[in-house]
């Protein structure tokens, strides 16, 4: 087995970028603060340990063999990445007149599973480290990997906790929560544009 100071390197990376994850956390995190975020962020970390796993006990291939299946799936969690950013584009999104879903531990979970970044990411990992399928390896990154991950996604939701400090202004708020809302759906157009490519 490689060294995990590497593939704990890469997973923080990996896992801390920017992506739909991240930003919808981001964006929980400036609505509703960082402890009411944690079940998503739970959630996605959970979601994320699962698909490892199962992918690295054989499912490697899918990416490659399970088109139709790929395609479902794009699809679905461009659906699934449009609800949840739609409340950001809402009158006072931030307002206590109109109270705003909270991502939950379900939408985290089934969102890795759907999440382009996540396969492309464990795909990459399986590579370049080599990692064989269902070993103890395996097992252990795994595990490593979780850990990191559920920090690297839960920064962004102190990173928007902390920007609802910075930002009093309830003009400035909204403005924030729909250049989030923006974002999320640039993403879903790079997705699905990329899977038109394909």
């Amino acid at each position: 087995m490689p060294s995990l100071l590497p593939i704990a390197f890469f997973a923080f990376t990996m896992s801390f970028l920017p992506g739909p994850v991240n930003i919808i956390t981001l964006a929980s995190g400036l609505q509703n603060g960082v402890r009411p975020t944690l079940g998503f962020v739970t959630g996605a970390t959970f979601g994320f340990a699962a698909l490892l796993a199962v992918i690295g006990v054989g499912m490697a291939e899918l990416p490659e063999t399970g088109g139709v299946i790929l395609d479902v799936m794009t699809w679905i969690g461009a659906g699934l990445i449009v609800y949840i950013a739609m409340p950001l584009f809402r009158p006072n999104a931030l307002g206590t007149s109109q109270k705003q879903p909270i991502p939950t531990f379900a939408q985290g979970a089934l969102l890795q599973w759907l999440n382009p970044k996540a396969w492309g990411a464990i795909l990459a990992a399986l590579s370049l480290f080599n990692l064989r399928p269902g070993s103890l390896d395996l097992v252990l990154v795994i595990a490593v990997w979780s850990v990191l991950c559920f920090i690297g996604v839960g920064v962004w939701a102190v990173f928007g906790a902390q920007m609802q400090r910075l930002l009093r202004n309830p003009a400035y708020m909204t403005m924030m929560c729909r250049v989030m809302g923006s974002v999320l759906l640039l993403l879903v157009g790079i997705f699905l544009w990329r899977w038109a490519q394909s």
